[in-house]
């Protein structure tokens, strides 16, 4: 969100177009919202849809199935390939925005959770691994009980493999009070 917000705060200071603006924090905020339609639909989890049972869902790398339609490069080049027929400032802007949280999450998810970082945006080599989490991603297995606390989990998340073991610490004295 911080960085989807930077991006259409920059873009609207040089161009002032609302629309590109606003087409960049969509691009890159909202297109997240495919992880909750795969918590929701794929994973079948509509009897727990609150964020809390979202993000502990996440954290503790439940996830069976990652369709994730948004965070592909098809899509992706479909848009652009929309984009240069019929030019508008939203779509370009949705266009920013998602080539920036694309680009941010190969960069932070390839070196933490992917096996294969850049592969894992393509929605067809997605597929050719029938979604499966446990053939995409390469994370530990964590006990459902250290996602206590999901939202400040949520704004302090640091990859584990970072982590100093003081902080690991402070995080579960944290969690104790």
């Amino acid at each position: 969100m911080a960085t989807s917000l930077v991006l259409g705060s920059a873009v609207y200071a040089s161009t002032r177009s609302v629309g590109l603006a606003a087409g960049c924090v969509a691009g890159g905020f909202f297109i997240d919202f495919d992880h909750y339609l795969d918590y929701i639909v794929f994973e079948r989890e509509w009897r727990r849809p609150s964020p809390a049972s979202f993000l502990r869902y996440y954290f503790t790398h439940q996830p069976k199935l990652l369709v994730l339609p948004l965070h592909s490069f098809e899509l992706m080049s479909v848009l652009i390939a929309f984009a240069i027929v019929r030019p508008n400032p939203l779509l370009i802007g949705y266009i920013v925005g998602a080539a920036m949280h694309l680009f941010f999450d190969v960069i932070v998810n390839g070196d933490f959770a992917l096996k294969h970082k850049v592969l894992f945006y393509s929605f067809a080599y997605r597929a050719t691994k029938r979604f499966a989490a446990h053939e995409l991603l390469d994370v530990p297995s964590v006990d459902e009980t250290e996602s206590a606390h999901p939202f400040r989990e949520f704004f302090t998340w640091i990859p584990r493999d970072t982590k100093s073991d003081a902080e690991v610490e402070d995080v579960r004295r944290q969690d104790v009070v």
